[in-house]
C-alpha cells in the first residue's frame, strides 16, 4: 500500500475524529443552555462579619438564574469593593451552577462623634457604623469639626483623625487595663487630646504632640498607682501637657 495514501487516511481520520468531537461539545453546550443547566442556582459568600450575606449577593449584583456564561465577574468585584466595608472580594464559577463570593472586610476599631456616629478602620478609612461589631468596647473619637468632610469607604485625611488613629494603634501593645484609660478620645484646639476612661475616672490631658511618648509615661503611672494601692478616682484630672510631668489635682 502507498505510505503517502495510508498517512493521508489516517490524517483524514483524526481530522474526522476531532471535528466529530467538536460538534459534539458544542452540540452539548447548547443542549445545557436550552436545558438552563449552566443557570445560578446558588450562590455562597464566605468570610463576611458585618455584611450580611443578602447584601453582599445584592451588591455584587449577581443574580440566581443567571447564564453562568454571561456573567461579568471582574463588574461584580468592582461593586463589591465600592462597598465600604468590603477592602478586597474574588468570584469565582463553581460549575455547573454555583457562585462563590469571597470578601475581606474592613474592621472597625474606634468610633467617631461627628453629626451622626461612624467607625473608623485602621487605616483611616471611614465607616458606616457597625451592626455586628461591639461598639461599646471601641474607644470614641469626639471633638472633631462635625462638619467634617468624607466619603464613606476612602480615607480621611484630616491631620487630627490621622493622628488619633495612629494612637490608638500603638495603644493596642499594651494591657487591657491601661488601653481602657482610651475609651474616649477628645480633641480640644486650646488643650490637645484628652482621654478618660469613663464618668467616675479623671480626665487625663494628653497635650498636643508626642502622644505615644505621653502615654507610656501614663503607663508608668498607673502601673505605680496600682503597686501603691492608690485609686485613681481620687484625683479630679491628671495632666502630662507639660514636658511629660505627671500633674496630678486631688
Amino acid at each position: 500500500m502507498d505510505p503517502v495514501r495510508s498517512n493521508k487516511k489516517i490524517s483524514l481520520n483524526r481530522i474526522m475524529t476531532v471535528l466529530v468531537f467538536l460538534l459534539v461539545f458544542i452540540l452539548s453546550l447548547i443542549y445545557c443552555r436550552y436545558q438552563q443547566v449552566f443557570k445560578v442556582k446558588q450562590i455562597i459568600v464566605h468570610n463576611q462579619y458585618e455584611l450580611s450575606e443578602k447584601q453582599i449577593i445584592h451588591a455584587s449584583g449577581i443574580k440566581r438564574g443567571a447564564n453562568m456564561f454571561d456573567l461579568k465577574l471582574a463588574d461584580g468585584i468592582d461593586r463589591l469593593i465600592a462597598e465600604p466595608y468590603i477592602f478586597n472580594s474574588y468570584i469565582s464559577r463553581e460549575f455547573p451552577d454555583v457562585i462563590n463570593i469571597y470578601v475581606i472586610e474592613r474592621q472597625p476599631i474606634v468610633m467617631i462623634r461627628l453629626k451622626n456616629d461612624y467607625a473608623l478602620d485602621a487605616f483611616a478609612i471611614m465607616l458606616p457604623r457597625p451592626m455586628n461589631y461591639p461598639t461599646t468596647t471601641m474607644p470614641v473619637i469626639t471633638g472633631v469639626d462635625p462638619e467634617l468632610p468624607f466619603e464613606l469607604g476612602k480615607p480621611t485625611f484630616h491631620p487630627d483623625i490621622h493622628f488619633a488613629i495612629n494612637f490608638v494603634n500603638y495603644v493596642q501593645q499594651f494591657s487591657d487595663e491601661v488601653k481602657s484609660y482610651c475609651s474616649h478620645i477628645t480633641w480640644s484646639e486650646d488643650k490637645g487630646w484628652i482621654i478618660q476612661k469613663d464618668d467616675e475616672y479623671p480626665k487625663v490631658y494628653l497635650g498636643k504632640n508626642n502622644l505615644e511618648k505621653r502615654f507610656d509615661i501614663l503607663d508608668a503611672f498607673i502601673s505605680k498607682m496600682e503597686e501603691e494601692d492608690i485609686d485613681m478616682r481620687d484625683y479630679k484630672y491628671v495632666s502630662l501637657r507639660f514636658n511629660g510631668q505627671v500633674i496630678v489635682r486631688d
